[in-house]
């Protein structure tokens, strides 16, 4: 990982994927949206700061314990073993205060988006979220009740320009994915299939369409952000074009030293 980590992706995310509350505090972004996934609600170090570490560590501990959200940190790498050189004091010391390793992600880029000439029948392109495509994400995704308002939310909040894709068949909603413009990049967000109709190529066909809107309105790369363990979607993204180009991981507190969940 290089010494001069470059946090352009870190901060594509942050605006694609709002949080519904955000402190800043001596280079660090802590992001707070009622415990609603782990991006949205955590600490972010992304610039140089002046105040001491544990003081810094303190203060945190405390915004999040007046929301009642377990303090989670956001660290990036190459992997958990080895965080980026700005951030490896940072890790060091919550492994000490007991801070467990969460959800190990890759970020994934493509670095050319070629354009997509097959035409898949049931393909919805919209410029903005409506009810249906909410509260199909919320149903695939098995989102938690107590996390329904939040979820839309931090949909609302979204400034950059949007493509939200469905997917229907026999009239019905059976996949989603949404993609957030800025910059000459695409993230593409909330990929989902209805459980029982996965791996029959709808996904890509999701996908695809992201990517070809994004390439009409100017984007030439892409990034994505997948869970270690989720191989389908690994498989996926590979066949695309998608490459590592980073890792990150949280530490939550009261997670023990090292555990991974």
């Amino acid at each position: 990982m290089s010494d001069n980590f470059d946090f352009t992706i870190e901060e594509l995310s942050m605006n694609a994927w709002p949080s519904l509350k955000t402190v800043f505090f001596d280079g660090w972004i802590m992001r707070l949206s009622n415990g609603y996934t782990n991006r949205a609600n955590s600490i972010n170090s992304i610039y140089p700061g002046k105040i001491n570490l544990e003081e810094k560590i303190k203060y945190c501990e405390e915004i999040f314990s007046r929301y009642g959200i377990i303090p989670n940190f956001k660290l990036v790498g190459t992997g958990s073993d080895e965080p980026c050189r700005e951030q490896k004091a940072l890790n060091e010391k919550l492994i000490t205060l007991n801070y467990g390793i969460n959800d190990e992600t890759s970020i994934q880029v493509c670095n050319e988006l070629e354009p997509c000439t097959a035409k898949s029948d049931g393909i919805i392109v919209q410029n903005d979220f409506d009810n249906n495509w909410k509260e199909s994400v919320i149903k695939y995704n098995k989102i938690s009740e107590k996390h329904w308002l939040t979820f839309k939310e931090m949909l609302d909040k979204i400034a950059v320009e949007k493509i939200v894709v469905s997917k229907e068949v026999d009239g019905r909603v059976i996949g989603c994915g949404f993609g957030a413009v800025e910059n000459e990049w695409v993230g593409v967000f909330d990929m989902v299939v209805k459980e029982e109709l996965r791996g029959r190529g709808y996904g890509r066909q999701i996908l695809q369409a992201i990517l070809a809107r994004a390439r009409e309105l100017g984007a030439r790369k892409s990034y994505l952000q997948v869970v270690l363990s989720n191989s389908p979607a690994l498989h996926l993204y590979r066949k695309i074009g998608y490459k590592e180009f980073y890792r990150y991981w949280y530490r939550k507190k009261g997670m023990g030293k090292g555990a991974v969940i």
